[in-house]
């Protein structure tokens, strides 16, 4: 076990529930036992903070941290990935089950490639209601950086590969302090691909919960005051992108990202105007069959 690389586990939570007590249990019975959980508890008003200090109490790998104020949770998925001190990192969600190999298989996969700076499985998305779909989101990115950042962005799907193991110094490098905007974990993965190649195996070892898109919607109006950025979700985001990708990344992105921008105000448009929905719907639908049309053609690339 000494000769394992010591791995980073930043999980934060507001009001995990009873749910996070699976989480955990899928984490701590990893095969791979050379780890550190760090939960970082943002202010839950329900009993998250007690049922994670029993664990920290039952496991020295456990440590929990209750923050005095709310970082928002963008600021707490950056809290957790700067208090890693270890060469490998990964996020956790509170309701979300790992496969006991996760780690131990994503780790060897990335020590094989030395170019690569992340590495997930495939993963499940199920519904609260069973129904369960292959992510699109997990497709290895390979090539220079602008390939692998042009590829990203024509479909980045709900960018499941942010549930990864990675690098964790490169990541840190990923993660600027200023990108608090909705579509954060999109930047960070944009950002990331940037320092080098992300990975995917074949199997699927994580299953994550999969929240209805009005989940989404009321995250957007509950944190954010700006009615332009309400209609444009992604409008934040894609400025921070034009500040921090280099000029001849930005360039090949660039159509792509606006595309991305115009099917999300669509996607959030129907809640406002009903009207538009049966087209959203049907755009949506065709946006389906092409992303597994292109995850077909690259599985049979690589």
């Amino acid at each position: 076990m000494m000769d394992e690389p010591l791995v980073t586990i930043g999980m934060p939570v507001r009001n995990g529930g009873e749910q996070i007590r699976t989480a955990i249990d899928s984490l701590l019975s990893q095969t791979h036992r050379n780890l550190r959980l760090i939960i970082s508890d943002n202010c839950s008003t329900d009993d998250t903070f007690e049922i994670c200090s029993a664990y920290a109490q039952a496991d020295s790998r456990v440590t929990v941290i209750r923050q005095p104020v709310n970082l928002g949770i963008c600021g707490n998925f950056r809290f957790v990935l700067m208090k890693a001190e270890t060469p490998y990192f990964m996020w956790a969600c509170h309701d979300d089950v790992w496969a006991p190999d996760f780690i131990r298989k994503n780790l060897e996969n990335l020590r094989a490639h030395p170019t690569a700076v992340a590495s997930t499985s495939r993963v499940i998305m199920a519904t609260v209601d069973g129904r369960k779909e292959m992510s699109n989101g997990t497709f290895a990115l390979r090539g220079d950086r602008r390939q692998r950042l042009a590829r990203f962005f024509r479909d980045p799907g709900e960018v499941s590969r942010f549930y990864g193991v990675f690098r964790t110094e490169a990541l840190k490098r990923s993660f600027p302090e200023n990108i608090d905007v909705f579509g954060y974990d999109w930047i960070v993965m944009a950002l990331n691909l940037l320092e080098g190649e992300h990975l995917e195996l074949p199997e699927v070892l994580l299953t994550r919960e999969d929240h209805h898109e009005d989940h989404y919607h009321r995250t957007l109006v509950r944190y954010q005051p700006k009615s332009l950025y309400r209609w444009f979700p992604h409008l934040p985001m894609t400025q921070v992108l034009r500040r921090r990708l280099p000029p001849d990344v930005w360039r090949v992105c660039r159509g792509s990202i606006l595309r991305r921008n115009a099917i999300q105000t669509l996607m959030y448009a129907k809640y406002r105007v009903p009207a538009v929905a049966p087209l959203v719907k049907a755009l949506a639908q065709i946006e389906r069959v092409r992303a597994r049309l292109r995850s077909s053609s690259s599985a049979h690339t690589l």
